[in-house]
């Protein structure tokens, strides 16, 4: 086997498989040995071994997961296989109705996905099942093994002046750091800096500058350091993470933004903040209802809604996410309900700035997110009214603190509020400053909203009307020259 292929990477595990095809092996039998190779040879631990051998990645392994437990629908993520494949040092045990699963999405038996470290930590009951099981099984194939700080000594073994020996030395390892406050504060300014910049900035502006941060976290936390600092450093993965899903989702990248969102989560999973869950709940909510599920969004803003945080991030962005969510679906009751909610609430002196400004958005967008879900309600009026307060809004903002995106996109479904109303005229009396002006490079959103009021214009109520045909087209133009 070649020199250059990393034990366990692709070439070599492709390298291996020639081998063994060259050796007579029929091609249904090679998974196997190539697991048994990943976990003797390479030192993987099983579940690894066999998701490897299968060469499925953890997101195709969880798709066909769920495909197997007959729900595509169904919860299991990349994330969450990762995190068996973790344990027993970390991460999350997996149930043998989950190694069962993973068995057949692999082509095994369950038992050989379990090491004897697995077996060690398992709980009675399971491990009665094991033993009752008459499948066969692999973990006596040797596994990886973890080197413990210190030769593990019975204490009536061992001399006496040995008792304690090194404890000292032990101890002042952990006042030894690969990072100091300096580095913390820094990257912490980084971030309220780029999260005030995000208004007034290009979104792939914003996103490389946060992936530098995100880069530097990810190597800091590799190294050693005192508790409160690996604190700190998770936080910072969990908020960077999170807002370049966000960011993503603006750029359209909606398959990013859910990886990214999936990374923020872990983040918070082992800092265990809840100030975090809410800021990784707000971005998952919004990229999931941007691209097109609005019942996942709804959900994801209500599990938010959990955390309570002290008020450092409000309600008002999760409530609302909740109600934008419901709207996509016409659930008038729930949407409903939200709005009430969020008007009991609503704190007009609320403005721009702060650590969590990012995530606390403006006066003028929490009314236009309460306009667009009454409008997708039926409920014309009343959006109208929340869009004429988003407006007010917005333009009190100093240019500094505007979102470019939020004057198109309030001139738009205020325009589509006026056609729930009959009024072609109050639509074009929106919507034409903007096509004059030029709507230049906007968020993926924004994009999509100029598409769909001009398929509303095109529809049978405005078909036969000049001005109606006129301005869907030119929205149509519009559309096609604002890509982020």
């Amino acid at each position: 086997m070649s020199r250059q292929a990393k034990p366990g990477s692709k070439p070599y595990r492709a390298q291996l498989r020639e081998r063994l095809t060259a050796l007579g092996f029929p091609e249904e039998e090679i998974p196997a040995q190539v697991a048994k190779n990943l976990i003797v040879e390479c030192r993987i631990p099983p579940r690894t071994a066999w998701r490897l051998a299968s060469e499925l990645s953890l997101d195709v392994a969880a798709h066909q997961y769920n495909a197997v437990t007959g729900d595509p629908r169904a919860g299991m993520r990349g994330t969450r296989i990762w995190e068996y494949e973790q344990w027993p040092d970390r991460g999350v045990r997996p149930t043998v109705a989950a190694l069962r699963v993973l068995a057949r999405v692999y082509g095994t038996g369950w038992k050989c996905l379990l090491g004897l470290r697995d077996l060690e930590q398992l709980p009675a009951k399971d491990l009665a099942e094991y033993h009752a099981d008459t499948e066969p099984s692999v973990w006596a194939a040797a596994e990886p093994e973890v080197a413990p700080a210190r030769t593990a000594v019975r204490g009536e073994a061992r001399a006496e002046e040995e008792i304690g020996a090194g404890a000292l030395d032990d101890a002042v390892l952990l006042t030894k750091t690969n990072v100091d406050d300096v580095q913390l504060d820094d990257l912490w300014s980084d971030l309220d800096f780029l999260g005030g910049a995000y208004t007034r900035t290009a979104p792939s502006s914003i996103l490389d500058q946060l992936a530098v941060i995100a880069d530097r976290t990810a190597s800091l936390l590799k190294g050693r350091q005192r508790p409160k600092q690996t604190q700190d450093l998770l936080l910072i993965g969990a908020k960077s993470s999170a807002m370049m899903a966000w960011i993503a989702g603006d750029l359209g990248r909606y398959r990013r933004s859910r990886e990214l969102n999936s990374a923020a989560w872990l983040y918070t999973q082992y800092a265990d903040d809840l100030l975090a869950r809410r800021w990784v709940r707000t971005s998952q909510a919004r990229v999931a209802f941007w691209a097109g599920n609005g019942i996942e969004s709804a959900k994801l803003a209500a599990d938010g809604l959990n955390y309570h945080a002290g008020g450092r991030l409000t309600d008002a962005p999760l409530i609302l996410a909740e109600a934008r969510g419901w709207s996509s679906v016409q659930a008038e009751r729930q949407v409903l309900d939200a709005i009430a909610r969020w008007t009991a609430i609503e704190d007009p002196d609320l403005g721009a700035g702060g650590e969590d400004s990012f995530f606390n958005i403006t006066k003028d967008r929490r009314h236009y997110m309460a306009g667009n879900s009454l409008l997708s309600v039926g409920q014309a009026s009343a959006a109208l009214r929340e869009f004429g307060t988003a407006r007010e809004a917005f333009e009190k903002l100093s240019l500094e603190n505007r979102w470019d995106a939020m004057d198109p996109m309030i001139r738009i479904d205020t325009g589509r509020a006026h056609l729930r109303l009959d009024d072609l005229e109050g639509a074009a009396a929106q919507v034409e400053p903007l096509l004059d002006a030029g709507v230049g490079r906007q968020p993926d959103m924004v994009r999509a909203m100029l598409k769909l009021l001009a398929s509303e214009l095109s529809g049978p109520r405005w078909r036969s009307a000049t001005t109606a045909r006129n301005l869907a087209e030119a929205l149509l133009d519009a559309h096609a020259s604002a890509r982020p």
